[in-house]
């Protein structure tokens, strides 16, 4: 999140393999890696380089954006031409930045702070391109109807906030009130134990909601963590929720999952047993593990 742009992601399926190849969910559409706010800034500025504002953000965002506006048009005017004299010099950069704008690649934007938000919707609309999220979104709740205008996602915090500037103007309902507004509202963790959580931490978002006044159900809070979190990795067409035709990725849990005490007591993904609490064959192994049979087990 110290980079404009981090890269490109990719959508996995949860399930063991030899290669990250092999774990690709297919078809699924790559994601770009986008940040603003404090983190660019900061690293870069402490490092007397550009950009060290949140002026000198834009400024680099919307300079990459005029070169992959050229780098595309340049492709696509040899394309169109079938293929004839020299093909333009491939920039593995530029290329990414050219598949958000013919939508093949979709935005997630690290951002915080609602006018930097707004910003960013306003150059989208400029240049062409759709955001699909904005992560962490601590003031989202300020333009929630600007995010449901225009049909973006924001990937929120239950109540994590308050660990830096721009993270202060924070409310508990600020999930329930993106979701209020006819906005697309997801509970994410940017952490490696609240995943492992993210149940409990759609429950805090959903009581934080009923507390606020919201009629919030318990359905609402379940597309949190599913139906809207395929939507914004472009995949809810096969997954993120049960119904005939779709992948069948589903989770049995012991409880309301939205108790404190409710576990997983057994994962299906694509109709496939990959855990059950009660038979340690099928509970995850470490890589130190593999080629060590289970006792009992035959070759």
């Amino acid at each position: 999140s110290a980079n404009l742009f981090g890269g490109r992601s990719v959508t996995l399926k949860n399930v063991p393999a030899r290669t990250v190849q092999a774990m690709k969910f297919p078809g699924a559409p790559y994601g770009l890696k986008m940040a603003c706010g404090e983190n660019p800034k900061r690293v870069y500025g402490g490092r007397g380089r550009a950009p060290s504002t949140r002026m000198g953000n834009f400024a680099g965002y919307r300079a990459a954006w005029i070169r992959a506006a050229d780098y595309r048009q340049r492709w696509d005017s040899w394309e169109r031409g079938n293929r004839s004299g020299t093909a333009p010099t491939r920039d593995l950069e530029l290329e990414t930045l050219a598949g958000v704008l013919r939508g093949e690649i979709l935005v997630h934007n690290h951002c915080y702070r609602a006018d930097e938000m707004a910003f960013v919707l306003d150059m989208a609309r400029e240049f062409g391109y759709k955001v699909r999220s904005f992560h962490h979104g601590v003031e989202a709740y300020k333009i929630r109807d600007l995010l449901a205008r225009d049909s973006v996602s924001g990937s929120l915090w239950a109540d994590w906030w308050g660990f830096k500037m721009e993270a202060l103007d924070f409310t508990k309902a600020n999930v329930a009130l993106v979701h209020n507004a006819g906005a697309i509202a997801i509970v994410h963790s940017d952490d490696p134990t609240g995943i492992q959580k993210l149940n409990q931490e759609a429950a805090k978002a959903l009581l934080a909601g009923r507390e606020a006044g919201l009629q919030i159900t318990d359905n609402d809070a379940l597309r949190w963590i599913t139906a809207n979190a395929a939507w914004a990795l472009g995949i809810h067409d096969r997954v993120g929720t049960l119904e005939p035709g779709k992948q069948a990725d589903v989770v049995i849990w012991s409880h309301n999952p939205f108790s404190v005490y409710a576990r997983a007591d057994q994962v299906f993904i694509d109709g496939a047993l990959m855990f059950d609490r009660r038979n340690p064959a099928r509970q995850p192994r470490t890589d130190f593990e593999v080629g060590i049979l289970p006792r009992g087990a035959t070759q």
